[in-house]
């Protein structure tokens, strides 16, 4: 079966990145674009194609709206990546037609936004998935597999960490998570840490506090640095921090996870491509690493979600399901209502 993807915005890295994708697939095609509402000059100064360019490579038609593409009969799953003030209501849109949908993300500019997508979801009963690039690199991977395990015992406390090109000043006014107004990093970035935090941790968040600041990007509405915590109701600790205020991501890399246990401890390395296992079961205590390979995170993510559709899978085929990404923007919401208000936020109860 090959799959006719339809691609709705142009000004987010993900709809482009995702065509290219379906573009390299033998039975995935681009079946057609809505660009969004910035134009052809705003498009070339974030370096993204314009609705020209992208319907030449892509030979695929350009639409004006979502009504006529969802109206194409060769579409047969909607990547959106609109700008995430209106990010929820195209992807619900997708979903009341019964078209699969994966995001960018943040999936949405509100906590609010991620609970419609999963009720459209619900209802229609096809896949709706958050890019999440994380849960396919092979390390963090590996370390979730061990953490539920039981290989370190009981989790005790998750450290997670996202470091990042600083946004670029040039283009940022429609910037689609970035720019003036949307979603920005408390969102876009902060979706890794707390999607990471509430993978490893089998409770429910309690209360948070987080500190955000803007220091290296005086452009920019939104915060380039952020830390926070998080309480969780069995009494785990987590933690989090953000930079995205320097442009040296590689080679030290994107993220960076920690888990302390009862009987261990185990993580994954910024610096490198390994992750370390330190067992401490007594005298059998020893270091373990374990591998990474470069891997093309967001083909796994792209054709992990092809898979689902092309195999008729429901809702939650894919993680992180629309019900785990409410949750994980509801605690973005949380920690950027703590650091606006400078006051320890209470989740739950």
């Amino acid at each position: 079966m090959t799959v006719g993807v339809g691609v709705v915005g142009l000004a987010s890295f993900y709809g482009p990145a995702y065509a290219e994708r379906a573009a390299g697939q033998t039975d995935v095609t681009v079946a057609g674009v809505v660009p969004g509402d910035a134009t052809s000059e705003q498009l070339a100064s974030l370096g993204r194609p314009t609705p020209d360019d992208f319907a030449t490579a892509h030979d695929c038609p350009v639409y004006d709206d979502m009504d006529a593409l969802l109206s194409d009969d060769g579409v047969d799953a909607v990547v959106v990546a609109s700008r995430t003030t209106r990010r929820a209501a195209d992807a619900v849109r997708a979903l009341r037609a019964n078209q699969p949908v994966l995001t960018a993300k943040p999936p949405a500019a509100t906590a609010d936004g991620a609970r419609s997508i999963a009720a459209a979801a619900a209802e229609a009963g096809v896949p709706a998935v958050t890019t999440s690039p994380a849960r396919f690199d092979d390390a963090v991977k590996e370390l979730a597999r061990r953490v539920h395990a039981g290989t370190i015992g009981n989790v005790l406390r998750v450290h997670a960490a996202i470091r990042h090109d600083r946004v670029p000043n040039v283009g940022i006014e429609t910037n689609a998570e970035h720019g003036p107004r949307e979603a920005g990093s408390a969102y876009a970035m902060a979706f890794y840490t707390a999607d990471a935090l509430l993978w490893l941790v089998d409770a429910a968040p309690q209360r948070v506090y987080a500190e955000y600041a803007n220091r290296n990007t005086p452009y920019s509405e939104h915060p380039d640095l952020g830390t926070a915590t998080v309480r969780f109701e069995d009494d785990t600790l987590g933690s989090m921090t953000m930079t995205y205020a320097a442009d040296c991501r590689e080679p030290l890399g994107n993220w960076e996870v920690e888990v302390v246990g009862t009987d261990g401890t185990i993580r994954t390395r910024h610096e490198g491509y390994e992750g370390i296992h330190w067992h401490g079961d007594g005298a059998g205590r020893r270091t373990e690493l374990f591998g990474r390979t470069e891997s093309p995170i967001l083909d796994r993510q792209f054709d992990a979600f092809v898979d689902a559709v092309r195999d008729g899978a429901k809702t939650g085929a894919v993680e992180p399901s629309p019900g785990r990404t409410t949750s994980v923007m509801e605690l973005c919401e949380a920690w950027d209502r703590a650091a606006a208000n400078g006051a320890v936020e209470t989740v739950f109860g």
